[in-house]
C-alpha cells in the first residue's frame, strides 16, 4: 500500500471507523485506492506544472514541480478521500465560499503593487508562499508580474486562474 492508500486508510480509522470495518478487504481496497490517487496526482500535477520554461533555473524548476505537487496531492486526496459529511451539497458550499473567499482584486493589486516599487519584490520564498496561497504556479505570478496592467494576463489565462479557485475552493471545504 503507498503513501495514499495509508492517508486514506488512517483517516477512515479517525472518522468513519463502522464504514472501515464494513469493508469485505479493506487491505484491498486502500491498496487500489491508493494506486489511484497516485495516478490523478501525477495527472493533475503534470497539468498543474505546465511545460518546462526556457532559461528557468533548476530551483524555479523544482519549486514549480513541488508546488504543482502538492496542490495536486490536495485536490485529488479531497476529492476521492474526503469522509466528512459536509452540511451544505459542493454547489452550495461552494456558492457560500464564491462570496466569502479574498477576491481575485487582492491579487492583481498585489502585484500592480510589485509593478510600482520594484525594489519590494518578494523573495523566492515568499513568492512561493503566495503562489500556494492562491495555488497557482510560480510562473503564473511572475507572469503576472511582467504584465502590465497584471489584469491582462488574468484575463489571458482566465481558464489556469479558474482551476486554481476551484483548487483553493477544494482545500477550505475539507
Amino acid at each position: 500500500m503507498n503513501k495514499y492508500g495509508m492517508q486514506a486508510l488512517n483517516q477512515w480509522r479517525q472518522q468513519r471507523p463502522s464504514r472501515l470495518t464494513a469493508l469485505p478487504d479493506p487491505g484491498d481496497y486502500f491498496t487500489r485506492l491508493g494506486l489511484l490517487i497516485q495516478a490523478q496526482v501525477t495527472d493533475v500535477a503534470l497539468r498543474l506544472a505546465g511545460p518546462d520554461v526556457p532559461a528557468e533555473t533548476y530551483l524555479h524548476k523544482a519549486a514549480r514541480l513541488t508546488t504543482a505537487r502538492k496542490v495536486a496531492e490536495e485536490v485529488v486526496m479531497a476529492n476521492l478521500v474526503w469522509t466528512g459529511d459536509p452540511e451544505l451539497p459542493l454547489d452550495q458550499a461552494r456558492e457560500e465560499w464564491e462570496q466569502t473567499r479574498p477576491s481575485d482584486e487582492n491579487l492583481i493589486a498585489w502585484a500592480e503593487r510589485i509593478q510600482d516599487y520594484p525594489d519590494s519584490m518578494p523573495s523566492s520564498a515568499e513568492l512561493d508562499e503566495i503562489a500556494e496561497k492562491w495555488a497557482v504556479s510560480l510562473d503564473f505570478l511572475l507572469g503576472l508580474l511582467a504584465t502590465e496592467p497584471p489584469r491582462e494576463y488574468l484575463l489571458t489565462h482566465q481558464a489556469e486562474f479558474q482551476e486554481a479557485t476551484t483548487i483553493r475552493f477544494l482545500r477550505e471545504v475539507r
